[in-house]
């Protein structure tokens, strides 16, 4: 048998090997998309590492960690549960829908758990002052003092909710008052939920009309439910009854 013969024979063995292979990692592949696991795409991965399906593969190895991640964070439902999640995948495709779940927290109150402890330690340190001896006796003219400054101030706070209400350009409706009953990805989202809560608290809700309000929270659009009522104390009524009934509701009028 001539040379050449022997070199196109070894030439056609070769090119038959690569197909075979190229032929056997494209099968590989299409048998982890199939199964769309993360063992599978882990698989494939320890037995062709240099493929061109790498990228593909650890992508979707990502996207499947987030999702088992936020199937986690939406069955605890809890304030923590999607803090987590947005500090673990703060651009993933759920993290816009974490963000407005934590809004909706601190709506209903959770946000505003941690200001209870500086609120109860500041008489707990003032009544272990007073039992102690001597410097116990000074402080106690304190009181007389910072209530008699506070008294000045008084006159201020009357005038600033007067200055944001009327620059209550972004996240609020304009004029009047308002109750916020929650933050969505989507005016539909917005008014699914309004419909919803229609259902559950016809009582309180049923004669008010929907403000759908677009605001900016964490650089991307979400939409506000709000519900317009003649007066602060009105808004400050309805709040109180729905939060007894753990149903998220801020003032914002």
């Amino acid at each position: 048998m001539r040379k050449s013969q022997i070199g196109l024979i070894a030439m056609l063995a070769a090119v038959t090997i690569v197909i075979a292979g190229c032929s056997r990692v494209g099968e590989d592949w299409k048998a982890a998309q199939a199964a769309d696991t993360t063992e599978a795409y882990q698989d494939f991965l320890r037995q062709h590492p240099d493929s061109e399906y790498g990228v593909p593969a650890q992508e979707r190895l990502k996207q499947l960690a987030e999702d088992r991640d936020w199937q986690a964070a939406s069955k605890a439902d809890t304030l923590d549960a999607y803090q987590q999640f947005v500090a673990t995948h703060a651009d993933g495709k759920w993290a816009q829908e974490a963000r407005v779940r934590i809004e909706n927290f601190q709506l209903s109150g959770g946000g505003q758990a941690p200001a209870a402890p500086g609120v109860t330690t500041a008489p707990a340190a003032a009544s272990a002052a007073t039992g102690m001896s001597a410097p116990a006796v000074k402080p106690s003219p304190a009181p007389a003092v910072t209530a008699a400054a506070a008294e000045k101030p008084t006159v201020k706070p009357a005038k600033k909710p007067a200055v944001k209400s009327a620059a209550r350009p972004a996240g609020h409706a304009a004029g009047g008052h308002f109750a916020q009953l929650g933050a969505y990805t989507s005016k539909a989202s917005a008014e699914a939920a309004w419909r919803k809560l229609g259902t559950r608290f016809p009582g309180q809700l049923k004669p008010l009309q929907p403000h759908y309000v677009v605001a900016t929270s964490h650089g991307r659009h979400v939409v506000r439910l709000q519900v317009s009522l003649p007066s602060a104390q009105r808004v400050h009524e309805l709040c109180a009854r729905l939060k007894q009934q753990s149903q998220g509701c801020l003032p914002v009028g």
